[in-house]
């Protein structure tokens, strides 16, 4: 069964790196309202997501990707279709999340309603559909009990480009692929909280999210997410005030020194250790333990494998960064997988390990799946195989780094049981009207535990890029990073993730941390009990 992905990740050079970028058909979803009063104290977290027609599997993604997010702090999470609903299932819930994925003229049910009209507790609705309950559907207009327990109405949802939020100082990027937004007109500003401007194509601001009591509007889907500095960032932050969570603001940073296999020449890495000990930081090193080229793509022809091993001068040098902060995340075993070009050339560092790509002439992936005969236990034996490497070389790995990220939901559960985090972007699946699987990449400012089990310390500011990867990506330098980091600060418990190849000047390096530090930054070592 074919998957497919609408935009790539790229590196450079003899390492080609990719980074699965989203391009979801653009959906909308809305938020209801309190339901009705209880006698048992409410617990726990409801998702509830459209699931109808073509597109409805889209409601299926997006509720996943909100259920990993809500894991963030802690309270349970229960996720199922809106047309499961069962009367007094907001009372039950210390908050409801309606994720309104798909367009739909059907009126909502009646005992949602009831519910709806009656509950204390709190009530998140997020994308479309908000018309189902702020209108009057005999006549298509404002219904006025509404506005008069809200204080504002539902003017329409406009499909007109809104390109920019603002908030907390900050211009950010609303999606290309979720142009639209529920256009609100505030009517009483006393009952009303907004957390956010949007601009539309003209330069009108409109709220962005909208609190009026217990009940909160989301006027678009920022699940979708596929860009730096990305409006999503605003419903990360507003998610504390939803839920009654008080964190103070700290900012946080992660660095990893990438694709470092037994082939890296020991001269770069001396390089590296210089400027890293100058900066006095925790990093990581996601470390392969094999480097193979079984058809000797780089090699002049001649097939070239090399594996740790204990008392190299490869593995000194990686036990001197060790010694200065250093930490080993594993990263893979292989990064490739013999035998095949995955999709490129079957080199380590080049091709995905746990899931099987193609690519056209053009660049463009389509991933196809399970690799054949991909099994938990041969996937387990292989992280264990290169985990047993890395410890017979006198190191010891803390963490998980999957190649490319991109494994499937089997792979990694495997991670899950072997290691305690894992320092990437989760990617998740739900199979769509025609059976084909879609894989969609989740953006998260914070540390959460996806529905895999593996807690995840997200990259969140990509990686320094001086040259560019054709057409598909332009260079990508410290102050881009930087930047991507200040905006970043709006959540208040943000991570700046990010990573630096070997093999580019580590003068870069130097910029990168100390204007991360500028921004409020600090470099903590990776952990599973980070919060």
């Amino acid at each position: 069964m074919k998957t497919t992905i609408g935009s790539i990740d790229r590196n450079y050079g003899r390492r080609k790196r990719f980074f699965l970028a989203i391009m979801t058909i653009f959906a909308f979803a809305l938020t209801g309202l309190p339901g009705r009063a209880q006698t048992n104290a409410p617990t726990g977290l409801l998702v509830l997501h459209d699931n109808e027609g073509q597109f409805g599997w889209l409601g299926d993604i997006y509720s996943l990707h909100l259920q990993n997010l809500l894991s963030h702090f802690n309270m349970p999470v229960t996720r199922k279709p809106f047309s499961s609903y069962t009367a007094g299932d907001l009372a039950k819930h210390k908050a409801t999340f309606y994720v309104g994925a798909v367009w739909n003229q059907t009126p909502l049910p009646t005992a949602f309603r009831n519910d709806l009209d009656t509950t204390t507790n709190t009530f998140v609705w997020m994308g479309v559909n908000l018309w189902r309950y702020a209108w009057d559907l005999a006549t298509f207009g404002p219904r006025p009990e509404f506005e008069q327990r809200f204080g504002f109405r539902l003017l329409e949802h406009s499909f007109d480009t809104h390109a920019r939020v603002d908030y907390k100082s900050q211009q950010l990027v609303k999606d290309q692929f979720d142009p639209a937004l529920s256009r609100l007109q505030i009517t009483d500003p006393s009952k009303v909280t907004v957390y956010g401007q949007c601009f539309d194509s003209t330069g009108q601001p409109w709220p962005y999210i909208t609190r009026s009591g217990n009940f909160w509007v989301v006027p678009d889907m920022p699940m979708i997410s596929t860009q730096f500095r990305n409006r999503s960032l605003v419903f990360a932050d507003v998610l504390h005030d939803m839920l009654g969570v008080n964190r103070t603001p700290r900012h946080r940073a992660v660095l990893r020194i990438e694709d470092v296999s037994p082939d890296v020449p020991v001269s770069y890495l001396q390089s590296l250790r210089a400027v890293l000990q100058e900066l006095q930081i925790p990093f990581t090193i996601s470390l392969v333990p094999q480097y193979r080229d079984w058809k000797g793509y780089y090699n002049d022809g001649e097939p070239l494998f090399m594996n740790i091993a204990a008392n190299t001068p490869f593995v000194e040098e990686i036990k001197k960064l060790v010694a200065i902060g250093g930490q080993i995340t594993q990263h893979g075993t292989t990064h490739q997988i013999d035998g095949i070009d995955n999709p490129y050339n079957g080199v380590t560092a080049d091709d995905y390990e746990f899931y099987r790509v193609t690519a056209d002439p053009s660049g463009n992936l389509t991933l196809i799946g399970a690799l054949p005969g991909q099994t938990a236990t041969n996937v387990r034996n292989r992280v264990l195989t290169g985990q047993r490497q890395i410890k017979n070389a006198g190191l010891t790995p803390v963490g998980w780094l999957t190649p490319h990220y991109l494994a499937t939901p089997v792979a990694y559960q495997q991670f899950a049981r072997i290691y305690p985090f894992a320092l990437d972007r989760g990617i998740f699946f739900a199979n769509d009207s025609t059976g084909k699987t879609q894989a969609v990449e989740l953006n998260s400012p914070f540390v959460y535990r996806d529905i895999y089990g593996l807690k995840r310390i997200p990259e969140t500011i990509g990686y320094i890029d001086p040259f560019g990867w054709y057409e598909l990506q332009p260079p990508s330098l410290p102050p881009d990073l930087i930047e991507r980091a200040r905006a970043l600060k709006v959540v208040r418990d943000s991570w700046a993730g990010c990573y630096f190849h070997w093999y580019i000047n580590p003068n870069y390096l130097r910029e990168l941390v100390n204007g991360l530090k500028a921004q409020g930054f600090t470099f903590v070592r990776a952990n599973g009990n980070l919060d």
